[in-house]
């Protein structure tokens, strides 16, 4: 029987060709790391608080175009000028959060001495919460005005009076005043504060909020797990810096989904589970509900970007306004406002740049942002 020898080009290009080509699919695969830094989203909170969400909930921007060159509002940023507080406490009030009726001149105005964003580190300066309310529509509840001062040794005064002050939905102007709490305790406020804001280049879009870099450590990380078979897991790993022994200790949980792609979208689906009680109704309620996000995604060499958007307006005129009235925009000049979601991983994990020193729980949680944590 004769037999017949192969060159050996043509079986090596067949050894190659019956391999498994490579797809998008497969390069997909595998684990991917993102850093979680401290933000005012994530401070205080459980691991179960953060990983019963997706990475979705955590990490966004706003972006706003208009149509002109205007100057937004920035609510979060430390305002122009200072409310001066003399007495039991002596200390500058540079924070503020206020809103002004235009039809009816009716205000709110919060402003407080510490920037409700970040915490660098524990202090021995008392906080200061001031409220105050000047509402000329009769049909209004009458709100007191409040004044409170928290010190880190527990004590605190705290006192409802008429405080006399004027707001125009931009600046706030307050005469001298004093408070009295008591027959030896009382403060002295006097001075003006202005919001700050950001520079919008007309038909640019700009960020002008963000939870991407809005910390100072790292204590925490994601992995996303993309699994073959449309399997997608996100495990949270996070460190508690508050346990009462003193020690740190390390969490970790998990959000399951599942993942299909199309084109260059990957989309996302959370299948959730809710139970409910019916109060007037005869008992309870279950049901399943879907969550779908949507990303668009670039690949390169071991770093992975999801991208979201999602425009909050639309083509809806009232919710444009409004927008343009909350942020002190000119009427009719804001185009679009939209979260976007810019998640970038690599393959590489994550290592924490800084050690993490936590304030005191029974400090932190006198604040009104953090007020309500467990």
């Amino acid at each position: 029987m004769k037999k017949t020898l192969l060159p050996l080009s043509l079986l090596i290009f067949g050894l190659v060709s019956c391999e498994k080509e490579s797809t998008i699919e497969d390069d997909l695969q595998g684990v991917w790391y993102m850093p979680q830094r401290l933000n005012r989203n994530t401070s205080g909170r459980s691991v179960n608080d953060l990983a019963d969400h997706s990475l979705n909930a955590w990490n966004y921007s706003m972006v706003v175009t208009t149509n002109s060159n205007q100057k937004l509002i920035d609510r979060m940023a430390e305002s122009e000028g200072a409310i001066s507080v003399s007495g039991i406490v002596n200390d500058e009030i540079k924070f503020m959060q206020g809103w002004h009726d235009r039809y009816s001149g009716n205000s709110s105005v919060y402003i407080t001495n510490f920037m409700w964003n970040q915490f660098m580190g524990p202090s021995d300066k008392p906080i200061i919460s001031v409220n105050m309310h000047d509402h000329n529509d009769p049909n209004y509840d009458y709100v007191s005005d409040y004044i409170g001062i928290y010190f880190n040794d527990g004590r605190h005064f705290d006192l409802e009076d008429d405080i006399e002050f004027s707001f125009d939905g931009k600046s706030l102007k307050l005469p001298n005043q004093t408070f009295n709490f008591n027959d030896t305790a009382s403060i002295s406020m006097e001075g003006s504060l202005t919001y700050a804001t950001i520079d919008i280049p007309a038909n640019t879009p700009t960020k002008i909020f963000s939870n991407e870099g809005d910390g100072s450590w790292d204590y925490g990380s994601w992995e996303v797990h993309i699994k073959e078979g449309g399997r997608w897991v996100e495990v949270y790993t996070w460190e508690d810096p508050y346990d009462s022994s003193g020690w740190t200790h390390t969490y970790t949980d998990s959000t399951l989904a599942e993942w299909e792609l199309e084109g260059d979208t990957i989309f996302v689906t959370y299948r959730y589970e809710d139970v409910w009680i019916d109060a007037n109704g005869p008992g309870i309620g279950q049901g399943d509900w879907l969550y779908q996000v949507a990303y668009t995604f670039e690949l390169q060499d071991n770093y992975l970007t999801l991208t979201n958007e999602y425009d909050m307006c639309g083509d809806e005129k009232f919710c444009m306004e409004w927008f343009e009235y909350e942020y002190g925009l000119d009427e009719g000049s804001l185009e679009e406002i939209k979260m976007v979601w810019l998640l970038e991983f690599s393959k590489t994990p994550p290592t924490r740049s800084k050690e993490f020193r936590g304030i005191p729980r029974k400090i932190i949680a006198r604040f009104p942002p953090y007020s309500l944590m467990k």
